[in-house]
């Protein structure tokens, strides 16, 4: 067990540790380190947007006894310890053993005040602005009033502290999947997140992922090459910031020839193997980050650990309508798929667990599209895959309207996932944040005897496969949407609000949107810091920002007023996508934001459960 904290001096630092809270009988010295603005690869991290981080104290708390509760506190003995925390240890790793973990992605920051902050593409959005009176310039300024604020997350204090608070299950593991903080280059905000984030990391381990907003900088040695998403970070403060047992021992060489440490690795806990990469670097076959995933896997032993995990930051299957560009949702699932659905599918993975939609969503266990019936002895015939980005930022509204038949459950909340694993079941509960009530329920099975088909079986059950998956015209799942469709039909929106008739209707329409703009209201009504609908961003928010601009384009449409090459765009996603938002929000109140559900209640060894009252967080 690793623990880590910041102070401004070096000192001596120290963690005093035991198994009871007033005898903290072992004593373990820190090491300490920190980084500067040097150490970063791009504007504003080391320039405007640097801070000294202070020293970081990093303590190895070694000879742990397994399903014990130790009692810890950190700090310099000569100037002030922390309060005294503690934590439970894991069972032992085995198939016989029992673990409890919570999981999620995409959560953020918001400060104790709610203080707006400096937005870390601001300034590149307001000096770059399309030139006025085109459409692009239109469609900047309606983006900006949708994603008004989107430098705070206001619904992850509320999801921090809803985890925080449940002890349903005596967890022993949280996941963070992938843009933790979104601090961007602002490294202020790598503090606001920690402390924000205390009240959770002080209670158990955290293992996470690289996602964009960590990662990604052009000519930094990414996969996309262009994307500003860390703010010039680079990955630098999430690697020295948390501790993870990366293997250092394996450096690699980027696409630039820059030795770089490896931002990949695996661990167990009580019958479950984890693998964790990063889908911001390189993972298409023959890369290191590849065979660093063939290998593990194929390393794996199911009879100690039945159950297998993958953990990433973008999805493998989304429903998303993000398209058109290689770093796009739509774009990065099917180059996953294609470097490594059949790795998964041959090795046999029970679970993969995303983020990067700010939604959850989970599919059926499924294999090139097409739901795999259950195994003979009752085990699932692929892999299921969850995305849990609806932790923290703004939910990701641009879902498909019409979402293929391998989803069982979409649901735009926020909230967490927590799960369970033992010899024969793998279940996850997903709780909202907001209610504290269940939006989802499942289980894989596996029989006490289980033992894997073996890859060479499962690598002819993949050739044999000769079903062809159908989209039907599914438009949205085969090409994604591109910016450009958004561009087309807010532009012709945007212009009828600044150019009617009666000015005073546009300029009412503008204030009606900034109004409804779910992240302002939500940042004023989260200083309390309690759970609730001040916390969070719903799908009635989501509405009042869009019910206008759906309303005006309706007109426009009806009055034979929008170009054919735009109403073809509108009336191909962008309608059907706002329409089933308004019907999502009406039925807000009795169904939490669902945006779709199968009518399957057990399929493939993964069985649905009815959703259940939870007190998680309340």
């Amino acid at each position: 067990m690793v623990v880590q904290w910041t102070t401004a001096d070096t000192g001596i630092p120290v963690v005093m540790y035991g198994e009871s809270a007033s005898a903290l009988t072992s004593t373990v010295q820190a090491m300490t380190k920190t980084y500067t603005a040097s150490d970063f690869c791009g504007e504003p991290a080391n320039t405007t947007g640097y801070v000294d981080p202070g020293m970081l104290h990093y303590a190895t708390l070694s000879n742990l006894s397994y399903s014990t509760r130790y009692f810890y506190q950190y700090g310099d003995k000569s100037t002030g310890l922390s309060e005294v925390y503690s934590f439970l240890t894991a069972e032992p790793v085995g198939a016989a053993s029992t673990i409890h973990f919570l999981a999620m992605a995409d959560l953020g920051h918001t400060t104790l005040d709610s203080a707006d902050e400096y937005d870390y593409d601001e300034s590149d959005d307001v000096l770059n602005f399309d030139p006025e009176g085109t459409p692009e310039r239109a469609d900047d300024t309606i983006q900006m009033i949708i994603y008004d604020n989107e430098y705070q997350q206001g619904a992850s204090r509320g999801t921090v502290n809803a985890m925080a608070a449940d002890h349903t299950q005596n967890w022993t593991l949280t996941l963070l999947n992938g843009d933790v903080s979104y601090a961007r280059g602002e490294e202020t905000m790598w503090d606001v997140f920690m402390d924000q984030f205390e009240v959770l990391a002080t209670q158990a381990p955290v293992m996470l992922v690289a996602g964009n907003h960590e990662r990604d900088f052009p000519d930094s040695g990414d996969r996309y090459g262009t994307n500003i998403d860390s703010g010039g970070e680079c990955g630098v403060p999430f690697i020295e910031r948390f501790d993870l047992p990366y293997d250092t021992t394996k450096p690699w060489w980027d696409d630039m020839g820059v030795k770089r440490n490896p931002l990949w690795y695996s661990f167990e806990q009580g019958p479950v193997h984890f693998l964790s990469f990063t889908t911001e670097l390189d993972f298409s076959p023959g890369s290191p980050q590849y065979l660093f995933i063939t290998e593990d896997l194929a390393a794996v032993n199911r009879s100690v650990t039945p159950w297998v995990v993958v953990n990433l930051h973008r999805p493998i299957y989304t429903t998303s309508s993000s398209g058109g560009s290689l770093s796009s949702v739509t774009g990065v699932a099917n180059d996953l798929r294609a470097a490594l659905e059949d790795v998964f599918y041959k090795y046999q993975v029970d679970l993969t667990i995303a983020g990067h939609d700010h939604i959850y969503e989970r599919t059926c266990p499924v294999y090139k599209k097409i739901c795999q019936p259950t195994n003979g002895d009752g085990s699932a015939g692929g892999p299921v895959h969850l995305v849990v980005g609806n932790a923290g930022y703004e939910l990701s509204w641009f879902a498909n309207p019409s979402p293929p038949n391998y989803w069982d459950k979409i649901v735009l909340e926020h909230g967490y996932s927590r799960c369970a694993a033992n010899q024969t079941t793998l279940t996850c509960e997903s709780i909202s944040s907001v209610t504290g009530k269940s939006l989802d329920e499942w289980a894989l099975n596996k029989p006490m005897d289980w033992t894997p088909a073996g890859a060479k079986n499962m690598t002819a059950a993949a050739a044999s496969f000769n079903t062809i998956y159908d989209p039907m015209g599914n438009v949205v799942e085969i090409f994604g949407l591109p910016g450009a469709n958004y561009t087309a039909v807010f532009g012709p929106v945007y212009k009828a609000f600044v150019s009617s008739t009666d000015n005073s209707i546009g300029e009412t329409t503008i204030n009606q949107l900034t109004a409804n703009s779910s992240m302002t209201h939500v940042l004023e009504r989260a200083v309390n810091g309690n759970l609730g609908t001040g916390t969070a961003d719903t799908m009635v928010d989501v509405w009042g920002v869009l019910q206008p601009a759906y309303n005006v384009l309706m007109s426009l449409i009806n009055s034979n007023s929008v170009p054919s090459s735009v109403l073809q765009s509108a009336e191909a996603t962008i309608i059907p996508m706002f329409e089933k938002i308004g019907q999502v929000a009406a039925a807000y109140n009795n169904s939490n934001g669902l945006w779709y559900e199968s009518n399957r209640t057990s399929m493939a060894g993964s069985t649905s459960m009815p959703p259940a009252a939870a007190t998680a967080g309340k």
